[in-house]
């Protein structure tokens, strides 16, 4: 099925073949634009931001003078010459005298928390801003100690011996070594081996948990199969991303700490945004906060009825202002960070993680990592000076992490279903590298790259100030809400109309329980089935959960995940908590059929000469992020031991 190299030369002249991969963690992260980009990219900002300069557009107005005005303006470049001249010293003394009050703070509260209760609680009291305190203060650290004088240690002539005569030929060997496939295939393959044994010893008291691990390999199968260049997968993307979400299930699923830290998370995540409701409930009232009633103007017997129907929380909220509100919010603070910078410094850090392991090039790295956080048209934005120079294997690295992920926008809005917030965490954070590991699988690379680390550079945000960016992030979030609300109203009115086509089909032949949940529910059930989904009915009552999670894959697949998490909190007194589990992994992402139009839409207005290939890799991406969240509910299928066991938390 491979292609010959003058037939792949002649569909995309412009590259050339072969795939190099960079892995200087140091070009990675300490690098700009250069040459004709840096110009171009430099024009582009300066432009973007030249109605900021208008004060030369207009006449002086004519001075008269002031005694008092003049004297105020006087005293406050005094002032300013003073700060100016003494900054580095009045920095030193403000920063001092902050740490000194912040640190008098924590010890205050952790003696009045040690005195009132017999333990911390290191998710909610004390205990957690101390954790939050040891965490800054180690990267303070690292970035002000380590990170500074670490070039000049190696300066040291005992370093420069050490480097020369032991870390230098030892790199060498070990890269001699790996260059050579019988021992790259070897490392693999132990690597293979040791987790198959860990596997095996791990499931063997409960069997059932094989079917997902049995699952893996069939997935992996598939896309090997089906791949565009069986001929030309490089299994160390494969192995390597599969290693990661393996390493990061064990550490969020089955690691005591790592359990408890994404549940803290979790509870975390929720608690911040149930701050939502104060804004929304201001805005539209009872449709948000459930209280019809304002007891204060009512008498006798009216107002104790009126306050007990406030409290019950009878009165169903409406979800466009409710649920979809969060998204303003969370759009909101997100905006904040990446105008400061925290989104950037996350973000680099996690491709670099992913180009170093996984081996894929610095731009597929850096999407995957920003579609942890950010949506499938915000993340490719990180990269957009370089989607023209993009290889179509890349393009479809690019678009399948997107399919495979969630915005954290979105995801604020599943936690409100009832979701596991710490579940929908760790399946943001798994899936990223199984999407470039299936991406790679399926559609290989047969190119050189273009776009590699010494010309790659994160974009700076365009607003003014921190409060610009928060309105333009709450602004933004507009079109958004109304996408997904028009989506949610077009797509369940038609699977309504399906279903009443399909029963009226039906009851002409005594079948009137033919309906599009029937049909989705037989259709994906295998796929139900190998993910480690118990199957078949315990007794006459209990569902089919196959049958179940089935029928919000296939909702997932072809509505959206909105409509599959919707009808996920309804089935879930109906599910087991394992069945919960790997349905809340499987349905975390945007692959549906709306998000291949959206896709196409945006890659295309950002790479207009790529159209024609953004079109034809859009298919294979769709499949290929489903299949990367498919793999990541068979890792969680793998590792979930009982029922109930990992279940971090529903808030």
């Amino acid at each position: 099925m491979s292609l010959e190299n003058g037939k792949l030369g002649e569909k995309n002249a412009s590259f050339q073949m072969e795939e190099s991969v960079l892995n200087s963690s140091e070009q990675y992260l300490d690098v700009d634009l250069s040459g004709k980009k840096k110009s171009e990219y430099e024009e582009k900002v300066k432009i973007s931001k030249s109605h900021d300069d208008t004060d030369d557009l207009f006449e002086d107005k004519e001075y008269s003078g002031n005694i008092l005005g003049d004297a105020v303006e006087k005293f406050w470049e005094v002032i300013g010459t003073f700060v100016k001249k003494h900054w580095t010293v009045l920095r030193f003394l403000m920063l001092l005298t902050l740490v000194v009050s912040y640190n008098a703070y924590l010890i205050g509260s952790i003696y009045h928390g040690v005195s009132t209760k017999e333990s911390l609680d290191y998710c909610d009291d004390v205990g957690f801003l101390l954790i939050i305190t040891i965490v800054i203060y180690i990267s303070m650290f690292y970035f002000m100690v380590v990170k500074t004088y670490y070039r000049r240690l190696w300066k040291i002539p005992m370093a420069k011996t050490l480097y020369k005569s032991v870390i230098k030929p030892g790199r060498e060997k070990s890269e001699i070594i790996l260059s050579n496939p019988y021992a790259s295939q070897g490392a693999y393959l132990t690597v293979l081996v040791v987790i198959a044994v860990f596997i095996f010893i791990d499931t063997a008291d409960d069997p059932r948990r094989l079917i997902s691990a049995f699952g893996i390999l069939v997935l992996i199968l598939l896309g090997f199969i089906f791949s565009k260049h069986p001929g030309y997968v490089v299994w160390r993307h494969v192995a390597w991303g599969l290693g990661l979400q393996f390493v990061f299930g064990l550490l969020i699923l089955r690691w005591e700490v790592g359990k408890a830290v994404f549940g803290c998370l979790g509870r975390k995540v929720s608690t911040f945004l149930d701050y939502t409701d104060a804004g929304s409930g201001f805005v539209f009232g009872y449709l948000v906060d459930q209280k019809p009633f304002l007891p204060f103007l009512l008498n006798g017997t009216a107002n104790s009825v009126a306050e007990e129907i406030n409290s019950s929380g009878s009165l169903k909220f409406v979800f466009m202002f409710k649920v979809l509100s969060i998204i303003y919010f969370f759009n909101f603070m997100v905006s904040i960070l990446f105008y400061l910078g925290a989104m950037r410094w996350l973000v680099v850090k996690m491709g670099w993680l992913l180009q170093v392991s996984v081996g894929t090039t610095a731009c597929e790295s850096m999407n995957a990592a920003g579609n942890i956080f950010l949506g499938q048209t915000e993340a490719p934005l990180m990269i957009k000076p370089y989607l023209p120079d993009m290889t179509k294997s890349e393009l479809h690295a690019v678009m399948t992490g997107g399919f495979a992920t969630i915005a954290g926008s979105v995801l604020a809005a599943y936690i409100s279903f009832g979701i596991s917030a710490s579940h929908l965490l760790s399946a943001s954070v798994m899936s990223a590298p199984a999407a470039l590991a299936y991406a790679k699988l399926f559609y290989p690379e047969t190119k050189k790259s273009r776009t590699t680390a010494d010309n790659l550079a994160f974009p700076k945000s365009e607003d003014a100030n921190v409060l610009d960016a928060a309105a333009n992030g709450a602004s933004q979030s507009v079109f958004l809400v109304g996408n997904i609300a028009g989506s949610l109203i077009a797509f369940l009115a038609f699977v309504a109309f399906l279903n009443g086509l399909l029963g009226w089909f039906g009851g002409l032949v005594g079948a009137p329980f033919l309906s599009f949940e029937y049909l989705l529910g037989w259709v994906f059930y295998p796929l139900a089935f190998i993910m480690g989904v118990p199957c078949g009915k315990t007794d006459q009552e209990a569902e089919d959960e196959c049958q179940l999670v089935a029928v919000l894959v296939g909702l997932k697949t072809i509505v959206n995940e909105f409509a599959a998490y919707d009808r996920l909190s309804l089935f879930r007194a109906k599910m087991s908590q394992r069945s919960i589990a790997i349905a809340t992994y499987a349905l975390c992402g945007f692959s549906n059929p709306a998000s291949i139009g959206v896709q196409i839409a945006a890659l295309s207005y950002m790479a207009p000469t790529r159209r024609g290939h953004i079109s034809q890799v859009a298919i294979r991406a769709f499949i290929a992020g489903s299949a990367a969240c498919f793999l990541t509910a068979c890792i969680a299928g793998t590792l979930i031991k009982e029922d109930g066991e990992v279940v971090l938390s529903r808030s």
